[in-house]
């Protein structure tokens, strides 16, 4: 087992879950011990319980972080964007923003949406949630002012950006992109590419008419 990496100086709590993820990038969640993480910071045995509980809280703290990390990403990507990027194009860098974190942070991401090791009741982890999830939602609405994706909802978009890549993150994952699409380049091409054929779907609403409007069968018209 590697030695952990964690910063002696930093708070217990914060080495217990920096330990925590290593734990689960090496051996995966089901195998994860409290005791183990323990011997990578080199503390007591109950000093992940005195912290977390059990290992639902301690997954459930995980996510948290997991969370804020992700907001930290997409917040620092969104920062980089070029001030004359269209609406839409700042949509998808936070989609790219939202993959490469999920590359770099795999086991964060493995316990992250996984409900059963949860504590849904939990203020911390709902608190990451809103504020990672509210990153998208204020790029949505921006580029929904503009006519982006005008004939959609708020929620209709965000749910639609975010389900779009984080498929996408979930077929890389597993290694299924690899096996159907093996020129398809890095994780961040992937972003780019599905981000992309979204966003031009949804510009394109912003300059073509409204569909009309569902014709009355015949039936209906002759009462």
């Amino acid at each position: 087992m590697a030695a952990s990496t964690a910063n002696p100086k930093a708070p217990l709590r914060d080495a217990l879950l920096l330990a925590a993820e290593q734990e689960v990038g090496e051996v995966g969640v089901g195998d994860v011990s409290l005791r183990a993480i323990a011997r990578r910071v080199g503390v007591s045995h109950q000093a992940p319980g005195h912290h977390f509980g059990d290992r639902n809280g301690l997954f459930t703290a995980l996510a948290a972080k997991g969370f804020r990390t992700l907001e930290r990403r997409m917040l620092a990507a969104r920062r980089r964007i070029p001030a004359d990027a269209t609406p839409a194009e700042r949509v998808a860098t936070l989609g790219v923003g939202y993959m490469v974190f999920a590359r770099q942070h795999p086991a964060l991401f493995s316990v992250m949406f996984r409900p059963e090791l949860l504590d849904g009741d939990d203020e911390e982890l709902a608190a990451a949630r809103a504020s990672a999830f509210a990153v998208l939602l204020d790029e949505v609405v921006a580029a929904g002012a503009t006519g982006w994706g005008q004939h959609h909802s708020e929620t209709a978009l965000a749910l639609t950006c975010w389900s779009t890549v984080h498929g996408a993150v979930t077929l890389w994952r597993e290694g299924t992109l690899d096996t159907f699409f093996p020129d398809i380049g890095s994780v961040q091409t992937v972003a780019r590419l599905v981000t992309e054929t979204l966003n031009h779907g949804l510009a394109a609403e912003a300059v073509a008419p409204p569909p009309p409007p569902a014709r009355r069968r015949a039936s209906a018209r002759r009462r």
